[in-house]
């Protein structure tokens, strides 16, 4: 009989033990949302990417080809007044290159390739068409620009606050539609998240860019447009 008291209350407190501990590990209440801000600002800097190409079964005068091109690319720094800072030039890529037949098949060898990059950066918009003119007439090249602005790093820094606040406004709203209260931040990320998190954030996105402003070619004018700066952050927080 006392054998049989004692296994009972074993198992009784095998229970309580095992409801408290069930207690202790339930989930805690959370809302996980994403805010995304954007901030547009008129760019101050125009990127020239520059490169030149020359072909030639002689590797040295492919080089020297390439030497005159870019000798005449570095003389720009005076005509158009451009500081030493504000031009480099890049890496030299030498390549073979072969015939290849309709299967993609290498065939004899049909010269070698001479590859240079120069980037300049240009601080005065308003000599966009000096600085086209000037580079087109210097060499030939292929010839693309981007846009910069010298505010980028502290418009990201102010996007970003701005982000969160979004956040919070939107959790503060979700829980409150729902009669929850909002608790304390628990994560904040400006990574997209991934597995569960990531399911409960698909319509989430993650972009940090600038957009590039096109060229008005037909009037030779020139309409820089604007640089477009969005981040989207990611944050948890506790609901009461």
């Amino acid at each position: 009989m006392n054998m049989k008291l004692c296994m009972v209350a074993v198992m009784i407190a095998g229970m309580s033990a095992g409801a408290v501990g069930g207690e202790a590990e339930s989930p805690p209440r959370t809302i996980s949302v994403s805010g995304t801000a954007v901030t547009r600002t008129v760019p101050d800097t125009i990127v020239w990417h520059i490169t030149v190409s020359d072909y030639d079964k002689d590797l040295l005068r492919a080089k020297e080809s390439s030497d005159v091109k870019l000798k005449a690319i570095l003389e720009l720094r005076d005509e158009l007044g451009i500081k030493p800072d504000d031009l480099e030039t890049g890496h030299v890529r030498i390549q073979r290159e072969y015939d290849r037949d309709e299967r993609g098949r290498r065939g004899d060898f049909k010269h070698f390739a001479v590859t240079r990059s120069v980037t300049i950066r240009q601080r005065e918009l308003k000599r966009f068409d000096e600085f086209f003119s000037g580079l087109v007439s210097s060499a030939q090249m292929e010839v693309s620009l981007s846009f910069e602005s010298s505010r980028l790093y502290e418009l990201r820094a102010e996007t970003r606050l701005k982000a969160l606040r979004l956040a919070r406004e939107k959790a503060e709203a979700m829980a409150g539609e729902l009669g929850a209260k909002l608790g304390r931040i628990l994560t904040i990320d400006e990574h997209r998240p991934t597995g569960r998190l990531l399911d409960l954030m698909s319509n989430a996105m993650f972009v940090d860019r600038g957009s590039r402003p096109e060229v008005d070619a037909s009037s030779g004018t020139f309409a820089p447009g604007a640089i477009e700066v969005q981040v989207t952050v990611y944050t948890t927080f506790g609901i009461e």
